[in-house]
């Protein structure tokens, strides 16, 4: 339990316990929010950094590609990186207007389109892996497979469909479990903080 949450406690149920303005917690709930949007924002940036040097270090094999595929390559990495790029700017705005409000309404609706887009960025890259495991799945086919024989070529599909399936599905749950723990937990905490504003401006 953080200092704000504790504050509220005796706050809301401890006689004895000096009253403090709503003013003071609302300030503190601003304080909060914007903190917790800060790190959302670190954290994208931080994932969107890894993600180049890991293009970078990552060693790729000397496979031979047609030109569709290479343009299918080019355009995906160019949609990813500009659509992060577009959830990255949005994290940072939100913090920026959380920081710089003192208005309520708009810090509870900068916490909406917060909750909003981070939804929309977990979502977005799950989708990408999907289309990342798929696309790796159809060019190994393509490549490996042309000169083998109708049989063996059946059952090898099979094998690596099974198999990448397998290893994606285990992958995405993996990075759901991240999400859960970093992205989720903050939100949680964002939810939180606009239910007790709420409160506090019915109460006014």
């Amino acid at each position: 339990m953080d200092g704000l949450d504790l504050l509220k406690q005796h706050w809301n149920k401890d006689n004895n316990f000096p009253k403090v303005d709503k003013e003071q917690i609302k300030s503190m709930l601003y304080k909060s929010s914007s903190s917790i949007v800060k790190w959302i924002f670190i954290i994208s940036v931080i994932e969107l950094a890894l993600g180049i040097v890991w293009g970078f270090v990552l060693p790729t094999e000397d496979r031979v590609h047609t030109s569709f595929y290479d343009i299918i390559y080019i355009v995906f990495s160019v949609v990813f990186y500009v659509v992060i790029g577009y959830f990255i700017y949005n994290f940072f705005a939100s913090y920026r207007n959380i920081k710089n409000t003192t208005n309520t309404k708009i810090l509870l609706e900068t916490i909406l389109n917060t909750r909003k887009h981070v939804n929309h960025y977990i979502q977005f890259n799950i989708y990408s892996i999907i289309f990342m495991f798929a696309f790796v799945t159809i060019d190994i086919m393509m490549t490996d497979l042309v000169d083998k024989s109708p049989g063996n070529i059946v059952f090898k599909v099979i094998f690596m469909v099974l198999f990448i399936s397998l290893f994606c599905w285990l992958f995405i749950l993996i990075v759901k479990v991240y999400y859960k723990i970093l992205y989720r937990r903050l939100v949680r905490k964002l939810d939180k903080n606009y239910e007790e504003l709420v409160r506090i401006e019915e109460e006014s």
